[in-house]
């Protein structure tokens, strides 16, 4: 071959490369008409929530994810409020399932429309507008491997090709490791699905939802930022909006809501770490109950009124227990199962201190051992001032007042367990009259003396 021959061959191959590579659109001057209607963010599916852009929803196995989707896609497809959240552009839905079957789905959605007690009318809406495709078991893919480069598969254009009768505002594909290149190469691999799904972004101006297992480690530790997803950075980094789902235990529903979670009910938390076409907006805390899901709206407590709820529940457990002639130290109350955290405890004691609601005294007839101290519940100096000088050891009638001591209900698993905290501030609790040791006159009740510390 001589030189020019091949330099010939070599400027063929070059042009057939150039002939294959995507175009690249000359930029022209922005226009006035452009500049004056381009929008900052793409269409609004739902308010808050779900644009016309990718989306990443990331949730452990089994939690009901799918379940979930299908529950969302019914409202989405009639136009109703979607956990308190404007439908702004209701429409058709299509779920693209590599996992579950068809049936399964279809029967899971009939389910959902009977829990949600929909009308005959309302049905029929759902059956034509939520579409089911189901691909498990035969290999579609939206990316492929090309000359070692992971980039949208021909299923790209086939998904396209259908949804131009469907037209959804919604597309979910589940679960996203099913319809990609597996993760040897993990970031890679996401960055792959995300270009397939800007490409049905760009063709059919819709949301394109991928759903995600979180990473093992992240499921226990139920994180909820934007990396909860396993594998790698890739996929939170290129979607417009990631939400996870992870359960709540019931003291943990109890502290958000303020509600408690009946047998057969679930709590869910539903965070939005990552919304790019809207400000910062809190979690979604869902009941789940069966096929039914109500949104429940979340409390919203400030640290003080925390603090003064937990302060509350800690005097009132002191109360009682001096009445059983048990004597605390901070210790030994950390010991009991009150339902609160030792740092709440903690902040708790040290601000019913600093309010002059409880007092260290001498453990009365400590007996062996010498000295003791306990943690003493008194009254607050607001209501002091109003209470008489009595004490038990001055005062008669402090046998029927030892009847107002054993009045509180309990608290966690000590035998004052389950105490909701009190609604007024803990300026008008007061004690009973007394300012001495309560159980001083009664030298022959049977005594229970806790060993204690300061």
């Amino acid at each position: 071959m001589t030189i020019e021959s091949a330099r010939q061959f070599l400027d063929e191959i070059a042009a057939a490369a150039l002939a294959k590579a995507p175009a690249f659109p000359t930029p022209e001057p922005i226009s006035l008409d452009e500049w004056s209607n381009a929008r900052s963010t793409p269409d609004c599916i739902v308010k808050d929530y779900l644009f016309a852009d990718v989306a990443v929803f990331i949730a452990a196995g089994g939690m009901g994810k799918t379940t979930l989707k299908l529950f969302e896609a019914i409202h989405i497809a009639l136009g109703l409020l979607l956990y308190g959240l404007t439908i702004h552009k209701p429409g058709a839905v299509l779920i693209i399932t590599a996992e579950d079957s068809r049936e399964m789905l279809v029967a899971r959605l009939r389910e959902i429309a009977k829990a949600m007690g929909l009308t005959d009318a309302q049905i029929a809406i759902v059956m034509q507008r939520v579409r089911i495709s189901d691909v498990s078991g035969n290999g579609f893919k939206v990316t492929e491997v090309r000359g070692d480069v992971v980039k949208p598969s021909a299923g790209i254009d086939l998904i396209i090709e259908a949804c131009q009768t469907i037209k959804p505002v919604l597309i979910v594909i589940d679960p996203a490791v099913s319809f990609g290149v597996g993760e040897s190469r993990v970031n890679d691999a996401e960055q792959g699905l995300i270009e397939a799904a800007r490409r049905l972004r760009k063709a059919l101006n819709c949301c394109i939802q991928y759903i995600h297992h979180s990473g093992k480690q992240n499921a226990r530790d139920k994180t909820v930022d934007q990396y909860s997803g396993r594998g790698g950075s890739a996929f939170a980094d290129g979607a417009r909006m990631v939400h996870v789902l992870q359960s709540l235990t019931p003291d943990e529903w109890r502290n958000e809501t303020d509600t408690e979670l009946l047998a057969g009910e679930s709590g869910l938390r539903l965070a939005r770490p990552k919304m790019s076409y809207c400000p910062p907006v809190g979690d979604i805390l869902i009941r789940r109950n069966g096929y039914r899901f109500d949104h429940v709206e979340r409390v919203t407590t400030s640290n003080q009124a925390k603090l003064d709820m937990a302060a509350n529940q800690v005097w009132q457990l002191l109360t009682f227990e001096l009445s059983q002639c048990r004597y605390h130290s901070k210790n030994t109350l950390e010991s009991l199962d009150t339902g609160l955290k030792r740092g709440e405890i903690r902040g708790a004691l040290d601000w019913l201190l600093a309010s002059q609601r409880i007092e260290s005294r001498n453990v009365p007839n400590a007996g062996k051992g010498g000295k003791r101290t306990y943690l003493h519940p008194i009254a607050s100096p607001a209501v002091t001032a109003n209470l008489s000088e009595k004490t038990p050891e001055n005062d008669e009638t402090f046998a029927s007042e030892k009847n107002v001591f054993a009045s509180p209900p309990p608290i966690g698993n000590s035998p004052a367990a389950n105490l909701p905290p009190p609604d007024e501030p803990f300026s008008s609790y007061a004690s009973p009259d007394i300012d001495g040791e309560p159980m001083a006159n009664l030298a022959n009740q049977s005594r229970q003396v806790v060993e204690v510390e300061i």
